[in-house]
């Protein structure tokens, strides 16, 4: 009899640890599904991006983002150059004040400094090397 008790006891032993498994492994499954779904949105997001991206650089006109930036009081200042330059207003736009304060700020000279090693590198370089492209 004791032996039968013991055997159970294994028995049900067993079970609860197959049945455990059972669980972890469904719930693995789960998770893994969980996260394909939400890879799967995060996809359709970008792709939904890239298309408003599109229609709107197929809508804007050069002409028409130059007479918004004119009524701004903006300075338009092409890609290459420093963001945070492009980002300040011109004088007046948004007051002295606020223009003073991005003026001021201690990135600016570093960002106009480090501008001009870039340049003076490319200066002192003369051509571009072969195989290289202008920008």
């Amino acid at each position: 009899m004791r032996l039968f008790s013991k055997l159970f006891l294994i028995m049900i032993a067993l079970g609860a640890m197959g049945l455990g498994l059972l669980a972890l492994r469904q719930q693995r499954y789960e998770v893994s599904n969980e996260i394909s779904r939400a890879h799967n949105r995060i996809v359709e997001q970008e792709r939904a991006q890239w298309r408003m991206r599109a229609d709107v650089a197929r809508r804007s006109d050069p002409a028409d983002i130059r007479t918004y930036a004119s009524k701004l009081n903006l300075e338009l200042i092409p890609a290459g150059e420093s963001t945070l330059l492009a980002a300040t207003p011109a004088e007046g736009a948004l007051g002295e004040q606020v223009v003073a304060n991005v003026v001021s700020s201690k990135s600016a000279p570093q960002v106009s400094a480090a501008k001009k090693t870039r340049s003076s590198k490319s200066s002192t370089t003369g051509k571009a090397k072969a195989g290289t492209r202008e920008r």
